[in-house]
């Protein structure tokens, strides 16, 4: 699919909000240590609750947009080898790369899966989760609503979803919110750890509350992104989204150390006064090294694979000969 075309502009918009949704996580939430600015990544909990918007683009776009397989693993290969020894919980971000490698991989028989069941699968996915989380295997929840958001992104592609209207998926969008607020409600009545993965009750409503939200605003979506130079921007950015996505904590984790050990700076721990007055300053920096990071080493996930074609043509002689 051409990344101009609608579903790829609207797949773009969507990754590009669920990379915004981690970047916030670590540039604005405090997660730098004052006193040697060493950064550690966002709770696990965080990162999972994040990924469910990228999950719904590639299941609209699959990676054909971003490169497609090559392009995640030049992308995650130098961030696994560069951040995880330097920081703390890197790894959680790449949970989102190894399982939309594993989605890709199975996509065609996901499609095959909706061209049968039409849509009824995604009730098999939310049983799924609830029977994970009775049965104590967080991992296996995730797994199940991560599968669910991306086969979603499966019936937008394939037009199931086109009838739907912006008042319907908005009202989805707001049971999923009171649903997940209810999880976290009697999570913490019950006393479970927080930063721990988040329950099914938890997982699926905020889930739907993203994916609900998203396909209400789609026609806006649509209707902005139609504009020349927004299309434009949009297929440039496309394959770089997973590079900024990983490499947006390396970025902060830099900033974070030069300004601790080298100006003596005490990053705030608290919302308060100084946090807000910095935040700014810590903004541009971080994104002044983002841009160098992709532009230097990030580039390896957005350069496109050498390849070499052959064209020739023949023509039969009437002797029988065959020129090439």
């Amino acid at each position: 699919m051409p990344s101009t075309a609608a579903p790829a502009r609207f797949a773009t918009v969507l990754g590009l909000a669920a990379v915004a949704l981690v970047v916030a996580l670590h540039w604005m939430l405090p997660v730098t240590d004052p006193q040697t600015g060493r950064v550690t990544t966002a709770a696990a909990a965080a990162v999972v609750l994040a990924a469910p918007l990228g999950l719904l683009a590639a299941g609209i776009a699959g990676l054909t947009g971003t490169g497609g397989l090559p392009a995640v693993a030049r992308a995650a290969l130098p961030f696994a080898v560069v951040a995880l020894p330097l920081t703390d919980g890197a790894d959680r971000l790449l949970w989102l790369p190894a399982a939309l490698v594993a989605l890709t991989a199975g996509r065609p028989t996901l499609v095959r899966l909706h061209a049968r069941w039409r849509g009824a699968e995604l009730a098999a996915t939310v049983a799924a989760a609830v029977a994970a989380d009775l049965a104590g295997s967080p991992v296996a929840t995730v797994a199940a609503v991560w599968l669910g958001a991306y086969q979603t992104g499966v019936l937008v592609r394939a037009g199931t979803l086109d009838r739907l209207r912006p008042g319907h998926a908005l009202t989805a969008a707001l049971a999923g919110t009171a649903v997940g607020a209810s999880g976290l409600v009697l999570s913490a009545l019950s006393g479970e750890d927080g930063a721990a993965l988040p329950s099914a009750a938890v997982l699926l409503g905020f889930t739907a509350a993203q994916l609900g939200l998203a396909l209400a605003a789609r026609p806006l979506i649509d209707r902005w992104t139609d504009v020349r130079p927004v299309a434009g921007g949009l297929a440039w950015l496309a394959p770089r989204l997973v590079t900024a996505y990983l490499w947006q904590l390396p970025a902060v984790a830099l900033v974070a150390a030069v300004t601790v050990r080298v100006a003596g700076y005490v990053p705030p721990t608290t919302f308060d006064q100084r946090w807000r007055s910095d935040l700014p300053w810590w903004l541009l920096w971080s994104a002044i090294t983002l841009v160098l990071a992709v532009h230097l080493i990030g580039r390896v996930g957005t350069a496109l694979p050498r390849t070499h074609r052959v064209s020739g043509s023949s023509t039969l002689q009437p002797q029988g000969r065959l020129e090439a």
